[in-house]
């Protein structure tokens, strides 16, 4: 069930590949499942559709890497290390300062997931 949503910034499908092969593996480390059940999702945010700290497009100095995490609720532990798991991944993938990579939790419960029509719990 768990995938992984990833904002980045129209990155070349060999920085995805690389990113998708490591943030997969980290996740799996992290939650003691297989890579089978994993599935990501990439979303382009290219420098026009981008603002931080009011600055929008090209005055925006920082340019941050969203990466969230849709999986059943697991301990803290488990998401720390994921986070740190998936954190390496996307530095090394796409050569980003670790401050600036920033990953998100939302955890649903199993009745909430619904596979072919079918609650999961």
């Amino acid at each position: 069930m768990p995938f992984i949503e990833i904002i980045d910034n129209d990155c070349s499908q060999e920085i995805r590949e690389v990113a998708t092969e490591s943030m997969t593996k980290g996740l799996c480390d992290a939650y003691g499942i297989s890579a089978d059940i994993v599935t990501c999702y990439y979303f382009s945010a290219p420098v026009n559709s981008y603002g931080h700290a009011g600055k929008f497009g090209k005055r925006a100095e920082i340019y941050r890497i969203f990466i969230k995490v849709h999986a059943f609720p697991r301990p803290q532990e488990a998401k720390a290390e994921a986070a740190r798991a998936i954190t390496a991944a996307a530095v090394q993938a796409y050569s980003a300062d670790p401050k600036h990579v920033i990953v998100y939790f939302c955890d649903r419960e199993p009745s909430d997931a619904f596979h072919a029509g079918i609650a999961s719990a």
